[in-house]
């Protein structure tokens, strides 16, 4: 299988061994959660989704669904396209 490095198939391997490594510490609902995540990144062409830093001066930190919040990583260089400024 051809792999690219940070795609969706690449990640699915990465989780794929996690679940192996930690079963005895997840829950069958938190396992499943992620067989379901690792199945459709197999069955789907591999990506590299763009993923964004978050910033603390946002308003949406402090909101409990922001669009964002599921595509932020700290090591990403962009910033999140949801951020919305706090004016002080």
């Amino acid at each position: 299988m051809d792999v690219q490095e940070n795609g969706t198939k690449w990640a699915a391997m990465v989780a794929n061994a996690y679940v192996k490594r930690h079963r005895e510490i997840m829950t069958a609902e938190e396992a499943h959660a992620l067989r379901i995540l690792i199945a459709a990144a197999v069955k789907n062409p591999d990506a590299q989704p763009p993923t964004w830093h978050c910033d603390i001066y946002c308003r949406n930190v402090r909101h409990v669904s922001c669009e964002g919040e599921l595509c932020a990583e700290d090591c990403a260089p962009d910033l999140c396209p949801y951020y919305d400024e706090m004016l002080y």
